[in-house]
C-alpha cells in the first residue's frame, strides 16, 4: 500500500468517526456524502489494488501511485473545504423536535406524495422527474409523522418504509431503498439518542446486510426481469437467508472481492486517467459549463440541453464502449480530472466542496423559520450524496428539487394558509 493510500485511508477513517459522532445530534447527510465518496473513491480502489480481481473491464487502469496521487489530494480538498465552510455550524441547534407540532401538515404531505407516486406511471414523460420529486414527498411526510406524539400517526410513518421495500422488490432496484433507510435511521437516531455502542452495532449490521444484498441482487433481478410469477417477498427472503447461512449455495458465487467491484468507483476514474490525455484531450471545463447551463436553463430555453444518463460522457472520458440503453456515471472527481488535469481537478474539488457546504448552511439557516424543511433535506440531497454521479445529474437534481420544495412551501402558505412560524405544542 502506497503512502498516498495510507493518507487517503486516514482521511476516510476521520470522516467516518465524524459522521458517527454526529448521529443522534444532527442529521449528518452532508457527512454521509463525504463518507460515501471516500469509500468509493479510495477504500474500494485500495482493496482492488491489494486484492486484484480479473473482472471484465472493472480493473484499475493506472498504477496505484498515479491514481492515489490525484484522488487523495482531490478528496482531501473536497473534505477540508466542506468541513471548514461548515465549521461555524458545528454547534448549530437543529429544532427537529418541533416537527411534532406539524402532524396535520405531515399527513397532507404524506398523502400528496402517495398520490403522485400512484400517478407517476400515467403522467407524460416530460413530467416524469417532477412526479418523481413530488412522489418522494411521502418520505418527508413520514419523517414529520415519526415525531408525532400520536402513536397512530407515528405508525403511519412506517407505511412509507413498507412502500419503499415493496417498490424495491417490484422493480428489483435497491439504491433508493438503501439511501432512504440510512436517512430514516438518522432521524430515528436524533429522536432516540442511541449510545455509541448501539450506533456502531447498527452500522456493522447494516454493512453485513448491504454486502448480502449486493450478493443476491443480481440473481433476484434476473429472475424478476425474466418474468418471475411467484411471491417476490419469499424469493428475496429465501435468497437473503441462503446467502447468510448456506455456504456453497447458488448465491455464494460472489465473494467479498467480487462485491468490491460494486463499491469501487475507482476503476472508472482510473480509466479516465488512462484515456486522458493519451487518446482524448482534456475538456477544459466543457462538461462543467454544460452542467451549469443545463441546471439553470429549462429545456425550452436550452433545446440542446444535455440529458442525464451518463452513457455519452462515460464513453468519451474513458474510451470504453457501453451497450445502447446502458449508462454509468463518471463521478464528479473523475469529471474534474477529465476537464482540468491533476492540479485543476484538485482545485475544482475544493470549490465544489465549498459550494455544497454553502448550500447546506443556507438550508440549515432556513430551518429556523421553517422546521419542515428538515424533513425535505434528504430529498434535496438525494442525488448529491451519490459518489458515482456526474455533475449534470447532481446539479439538475439539486436545483430542481430545491425549486420544487420551496415552491411547495410558497403555494401552501399562499393558498392553504399554512403557517411555518416556529411554534410550541
Amino acid at each position: 500500500m502506497s503512502l498516498w493510500s495510507l493518507v487517503g485511508l486516514g482521511i476516510v477513517v476521520f470522516v467516518f468517526f465524524s459522521f458517527t459522532r454526529s448521529l443522534g445530534k444532527s442529521v449528518p447527510i452532508f457527512k454521509l456524502m463525504l463518507l460515501i465518496a471516500g469509500l468509493q473513491w479510495i477504500v474500494g480502489p485500495i482493496i482492488e489494488y491489494t486484492f486484484p480481481v480479473s473482472t471484465y473491464r472493472s480493473i484499475m487502469y493506472v498504477d496505484e501511485m498515479v491514481y492515489m496521487s490525484f484522488i487523495v489530494p482531490a478528496y482531501a480538498a473536497f473534505v477540508i473545504a466542506s468541513l471548514l465552510t461548515m465549521r461555524s455550524f458545528s454547534n448549530f441547534e437543529i429544532p427537529i423536535e418541533k416537527l411534532k407540532n406539524y402532524k396535520n401538515y405531515g399527513i397532507m404531505i404524506f398523502v400528496i406524495g402517495f398520490v403522485f407516486d400512484l400517478l407517476s406511471g400515467s403522467l407524460p414523460g416530460s413530467l416524469a422527474f417532477f412526479a418523481f420529486l413530488i412522489g418522494n414527498f411521502k418520505f418527508a411526510g413520514a419523517i414529520i409523522l415519526f415525531f408525532s406524539e400520536d402513536k397512530r400517526l407515528k405508525n403511519l410513518s412506517y407505511v412509507a418504509l413498507v412502500l419503499l421495500v415493496a417498490r424495491a422488490l417490484q422493480s428489483a432496484m435497491f439504491h433508493d431503498l438503501v439511501l432512504w433507510s440510512v436517512f430514516f435511521y438518522m432521524f430515528w437516531a436524533i429522536k432516540n439518542k442511541p449510545s455509541r455502542t448501539k450506533i456502531y452495532l447498527t452500522i456493522f449490521v447494516g454493512v453485513i446486510s448491504l454486502n448480502t444484498l449486493q450478493t443476491i441482487k443480481d440473481i433476484y433481478r434476473t429472475q424478476v426481469w425474466n418474468g418471475y410469477q411467484g411471491n417476490r417477498v419469499e424469493l428475496f427472503v429465501g435468497l437473503f437467508v441462503d446467502a447468510i447461512f448456506y455456504s456453497g449455495s447458488n448465491v455464494q458465487h460472489l465473494s467479498a472481492k467480487d462485491n468490491n467491484v460494486r463499491l469501487n468507483q475507482g476503476w472508472i476514474i482510473s480509466a479516465i486517467m488512462d484515456e486522458i490525455p493519451k487518446r482524448t484531450e482534456f475538456q477544459d471545463g466543457a462538461t462543467i459549463q454544460e452542467a451549469l447551463s443545463s441546471a439553470v436553463l429549462p429545456r425550452f430555453l436550452n433545446p440542446d440541453k444535455k440529458k442525464a444518463g451518463g452513457r455519452e460522457t462515460f464513453m468519451k472520458f474513458t474510451g470504453l464502449n457501453l451497450e445502447e440503453g446502458t449508462s454509468m456515471g463518471i463521478s464528479i472527481i473523475g469529471e474534474a480530472y477529465g476537464n482540468y488535469n491533476v492540479y485543476g481537478g484538485i482545485l475544482f474539488m475544493g470549490i465544489w466542496g465549498w459550494f455544497l457546504a454553502w448550500i447546506w448552511r443556507g438550508l440549515l439557516k432556513r430551518t429556523k423559520q421553517n422546521v419542515l424543511l428538515l424533513a425535505f433535506l434528504p430529498l434535496i440531497f438525494l442525488q448529491v450524496v451519490k459518489a458515482e454521479t456526474e455533475l449534470v445529474v447532481v446539479l439538475n437534481h439539486l436545483v430542481k428539487a430545491s425549486i420544487v420544495v420551496f415552491l411547495f412551501f410558497w403555494a401552501t402558505r399562499q393558498f392553504l394558509g399554512w403557517n411555518f412560524t416556529p411554534r410550541t405544542a
